[in-house]
């Protein structure tokens, strides 16, 4: 939750400002992307990763939005 508060939610925020959003992982094998980035539990709120806590915040963002509003969203995950 809190890598998320410092760097999820950030992003989101500049993504609907129309910026480009990216969150990189990098680092040894084993040493916890795959869990960060995706955590142990996706459908579980309190143990939810990066990726679902973003796309969560990004479609309750667009479900916020004024019905004139038009997006597109496009996500990309390689590992």
């Amino acid at each position: 939750a809190q890598v998320f508060k410092q760097i999820g939610l950030p992003l989101v925020e500049t993504v609907f400002e129309g910026y480009n959003g990216t969150i990189f992982a990098y680092g040894q094998t084993s040493s916890g992307k795959t869990y960060t980035m995706q955590g142990p539990e996706i459908t579980d709120p309190n143990l939810a990763g990066i990726i679902p806590r973003t796309a969560e915040a990004i479609f309750q963002t667009i479900a916020r939005a004024s019905e004139d509003m038009e997006f597109t969203v496009r996500a990309s995950y390689v590992e």
